[in-house]
């Protein structure tokens, strides 16, 4: 599959996602413009596929899965860290199954159980090997996407 399919479709999904679900504007962010500063503490999500060789890795700084849990939960009060990660989790899964359907991925293909968590080093956020990226800043907070095949 050609880089700029799958980025053209990651861009399309998570401007979907975000917002019909979380009411916020993903803007993603050009190689051109400057790198944002990556936050030292941050959430990750995994979501691989069972039949295929893909992994989807969504990583947010942790304020932005703040925002993304009140506006999901309607409310404004500080949120439970299960609560968090289930609301990130979530957010991996829905997007990397309109991925599946928006790339037209073998009917065969399903996802596996997405699993999420907070960093306390965000180091990994850097580029990953034979990854595919799309970077997004929403209301100045960060999300970035990874997608890479299992064994690479």
């Amino acid at each position: 599959m050609k880089r700029e399919d799958i980025q053209r479709a990651v861009k399309k999904v998570v401007l979907h996602v975000f917002e019909d679900m979380y009411f916020m504007f993903p803007e993603a962010i050009s190689k051109d413009e400057p790198v944002l500063s990556f936050p030292e503490s941050c959430f990750k999500a995994r979501v691989a596929l069972k039949n295929g060789s893909e992994v989807f890795m969504l990583y947010g700084s942790e304020q932005l899965v703040v925002d993304m849990a009140k506006n999901l939960l309607g409310i404004d009060q500080p949120i439970a860290e299960t609560d968090l990660i289930d609301v990130f989790k979530e957010a991996a899964n829905v997007i990397a199954g309109n991925l599946v359907t928006s790339l037209a991925l073998d009917s065969s293909v399903a996802l596996d159980v997405p699993a999420a968590e907070r960093l306390q080093d965000c180091s990994e956020l850097r580029k990953a090997p034979g990854a595919q990226e799309v970077v997004f800043k929403i209301d100045d907070e960060f999300l970035k996407i990874a997608v890479m095949t299992s064994n690479g």
